[in-house]
């Protein structure tokens, strides 16, 4: 994996993701990554392999497989082997009980989130990093303004959230980037990347 930092291209990508995690993280965290088949989230986990790895640090990765789909867990099982053939071990996270049918989408992320949380706490691990990139915060932001948000809600996309209670925090190294410049280290890292249509 380390070799396609020969890229000009991703190597300039890596060093501004090694520069956001020095200023939002402690030095030799236990890191834990929110992983899917997309292209961003891909990024992220050849990113944070590469910086695991040069910094020999302990690191989990963890597919959510939400059950709302036909495929979905077809596809998180195809992603967990392919990512095993780059050393990446991914875990695959469940969403059992019955689904809803209406707010999916709301539900479907708090559902993802305490997934995660969970299998953070369980692992010892206080800091969660998520595939967000630019396009998306221009996406909630627009969003979130059709729905009235006032300007903190606005504003807050972007930011570490740090929850006290389950001593973690979740940050957003990819929130700089352009998902076209994701999209190239998936495509020159892994030859591949699912399109979610519910995305």
């Amino acid at each position: 994996l380390l070799y396609h930092l020969n890229n000009k291209k991703i190597n300039k990508i890596f060093k501004e993701f090694i520069n956001y995690l020095d200023n939002n993280s402690e030095k030799k965290i236990k890191i834990g990554a929110a992983i899917s088949g997309g292209p961003d989230s891909l990024a992220l986990a050849f990113l944070t392999k590469c910086y695991s790895l040069i910094n020999k640090l302990d690191t989990k990765f963890f597919i959510v497989d939400h059950k709302l789909r036909k495929n979905s867990s077809k596809e998180a099982k195809s992603v967990k082997l392919l990512l095993k053939k780059f050393d990446i071990d991914c875990k695959i996270l469940k969403w059992q009980g019955k689904k809803p049918r209406s707010n999916i989408q709301g539900i479907a992320r708090n559902n993802r989130y305490n997934l995660l949380k969970k299998a953070c706490k369980k692992n010892n691990i206080n800091h969660l990093l998520i595939g967000h990139h630019v396009d998306d915060l221009y996406e909630n932001f627009f969003i979130r303004l059709l729905r009235g948000s006032g300007l903190r809600g606005l504003s807050s996309f972007g930011e570490v959230i740090k929850e006290e209670k389950n001593n973690i925090s979740i940050l957003r190294p990819l929130i700089n980037f352009e998902k076209k410049d994701l999209i190239y280290i998936s495509k020159n890292v892994f030859k591949f990347f699912i399109e979610d249509p519910s995305n």
